[in-house]
């Protein structure tokens, strides 16, 4: 999954299959996951983009909610290294 486009058609699919997969212990977000960083903050803006467009989207904003747990999952990035930071 190297295109955001493939990765919103892939959350919306899973999206609407969420409640089958809890039957079998499955999680759609691990899938999502192995998109990458980059991949799934273009997925959603775009995402957030649709929602934007019509609010009632409720395929959209079900993406969104497994997007930013895939999001969740890999951690943040601290961009400033605290550990050597001197004292005044």
């Amino acid at each position: 999954m190297a295109e955001p486009k493939e990765v919103v058609d892939r959350a919306i699919a899973l999206a609407g299959s969420a409640s089958s997969l809890a039957a079998t212990n499955g999680d759609p977000m691990e899938e999502l996951v192995g998109a990458g960083r980059p991949t799934l903050e273009a997925a959603r803006a775009a995402l957030v983009q649709r929602i934007y467009l019509r609010s009632d989207d409720y395929e959209a904003t079900a993406a969104l909610r497994l997007v930013n747990q895939a999001l969740a999952a890999l951690g943040w990035e601290d961009p400033y290294n605290w550990k050597h930071r001197r004292k005044p």
